[in-house]
């Protein structure tokens, strides 16, 4: 685990701002990942759970929530009690999840800075047919703007146009759905 990511939203997790004004968006991006329903699922950087209450609705058997922050982790737990959430403190490379129905970054894609590891332990987590999504509840700029200062771009890349993210995981997945706009980032791909 990368103890010096894990160190950082450590420090942040207290003050992290869960953005109630976006509750519309989370809203919008969660329907646009048509999500079936009983199904497994992990939210991959799932910071104190902001997106949990969004994927509830659509009914799964379960919802793994991944965090490197312990506190995160813990705050999402203190926060959030549903006999689906499961909670997992550890970095998505290292750890031991069941096959899933969907795999989904919400705001966390950029901190995963090895694209090639990502999709091929991607590709052996995710279930044939399986949903693979990268959501941002801005644009692609505004995302990019956050992640520019010399305390987090060591735990974060840029994002790139819609189309050349879902690229780097074409070997494993087909491209469903792209989203570039002002307002939202949204890719959905499928697994092969």
């Amino acid at each position: 685990m990368n103890q010096d990511m894990a160190a950082f939203f450590d420090e942040l997790a207290p003050t992290w701002d869960d953005a109630p004004t976006e509750y519309e968006t989370r809203e919008k991006l969660v329907a646009l990942m048509e999500l079936t329903q009983n199904g497994v699922i992990a939210d991959i950087g799932c910071g104190r759970g902001v997106l949990f209450e969004h994927l509830l609705k659509t009914n799964p058997a379960k919802i793994i929530a991944v965090d490197v922050s312990g506190e995160m982790i813990r705050l999402a737990a203190e926060q959030h009690n549903d006999p689906r959430l499961a909670y997992v403190h550890g970095d998505f490379l290292d750890i031991l999840l069941p096959m899933l129905d969907a795999a989904i970054f919400f705001n966390s894609y950029p901190h995963f800075l090895g694209k090639e590891a990502l999709a091929e332990k991607l590709s052996r987590t995710l279930k044939k047919g399986g949903a693979l999504v990268i959501a941002h509840s801005h644009g692609r700029a505004k995302i990019n703007e956050r992640h520019i200062g010399e305390s987090v771009s060591k735990f974060s890349t840029s994002l790139e146009n819609a189309e050349v993210e879902a690229h780097k995981f074409q070997t494993f997945f087909t491209t469903d759905t792209l989203i570039d706009s002002d307002e939202i980032y949204f890719v959905k791909m499928i697994r092969r």
